[in-house]
C-alpha cells in the first residue's frame, strides 16, 4: 500500500460522520476534509461561493457539483502531497465520484477505502431534529435535547442554544431524500471496486469510530503504516 492513505466517509445526514472523523484523524495521520464544514465558512464569510450556496443549503438541497469541484480543488492544492485525507462529503453524487477519481490522479493520489456509516432514515430525524448548537461559550459544539448534561454545561457558561436551518424536521427529510437519489448508488459503485466497508451507525459516535478503526486495521497494518509516515517526515 502506498503510505499516504486516502479515504471518504460515506453516510446520511446525522450518521455522526465529522465526529467519526475527529476520532480517526486523532489515530491516524489523515487530514480531514469536509466539504460541509468548508461550505459553512464560506457561507461565514460572505464570499460569492457562500452566497450562492446558503440559500440551497437551507432548503435541504446539494451543493452544485461545479461548486463543489473548486472548493474541494482549492483545498487539495494546498496539502503537501505526503499528507493522506480523510473526505467527509464529498462526493455526493455519481459525477462527483468520477470527478473525484480524476481530480485525485491529478494530485497522484488514489482512493483506498470507503467507509459507508449506515443509519435508518427515522433515526436520523430523530437525531437531527432534537440537535441544538451551543453558542457563545466559546468554540461552538453540538448538543442534543435529550441530553440534559450537555445542555446544562452550555447554559451554566452562558451559552444559548441554536437550531440550525438544515436540521428542522421537513429539511432533514428532504436532505434524507436527496441523499437515497443522489448519494447511496455511489455504494454500490465502490463496492463493485472492492474498496466498500459497511459500518453500523448505531450507537455513540465513539462506538462507531471504534468499528470503523478495527475495519482499518483488519485491511491495512497500521503500525507499519505509522512508522511509514513517521520515515516519510
Amino acid at each position: 500500500m502506498n503510505t499516504v492513505l486516502n479515504m471518504v466517509l460515506l453516510g446520511p445526514p446525522g450518521a455522526g460522520k465529522s465526529t467519526i472523523a475527529e476520532e480517526l484523524v486523532h489515530q491516524l495521520p489523515l487530514v480531514p476534509i469536509s466539504t460541509g464544514a468548508l461550505l459553512r465558512a464560506e457561507i461565514n464569510a460572505r464570499t460569492r461561493v457562500g452566497r450562492e450556496v446558503a440559500p440551497l443549503l437551507e432548503r435541504g438541497d446539494l451543493a452544485p457539483d461545479s461548486l463543489m469541484d473548486r472548493v474541494l480543488r482549492t483545498r487539495l492544492e494546498a496539502l503537501d502531497p505526503a499528507q493522506g485525507i480523510l473526505l467527509d462529503g464529498y462526493p455526493r453524487t455519481m459525477r462527483q465520484a468520477l470527478g473525484l477519481a480524476a481530480m485525485l490522479a491529478d494530485y497522484d493520489r488514489v482512493l483506498h477505502m470507503v467507509i459507508a456509516i449506515e443509519v435508518a432514515d427515522d433515526e436520523v430525524v430523530r437525531r437531527l431534529s432534537g440537535r441544538r448548537i451551543c453558542e457563545g461559550a466559546g468554540e461552538p459544539f453540538p448538543v442534543h435535547v435529550d441530553d440534559l448534561a450537555s445542555i446544562m454545561r452550555c447554559r451554566e457558561r452562558g451559552g444559548r442554544l441554536v437550531q440550525r436551518d438544515d436540521d428542522r424536521p421537513d429539511v432533514v427529510r428532504q436532505r434524507l431524500i436527496a441523499y437515497h437519489q443522489q448519494t447511496a448508488p455511489l455504494i454500490a459503485y465502490y463496492d463493485d471496486q472492492g474498496i466498500l466497508r459497511r459500518i453500523d451507525g448505531a450507537g455513540t459516535p465513539a462506538d462507531v469510530a471504534r468499528r470503523t478503526l478495527a475495519v482499518i486495521g483488519a485491511q491495512y497494518d497500521v503500525e507499519a503504516y505509522l512508522n511509514a509516515v513517521r520515515d516519510r517526515t
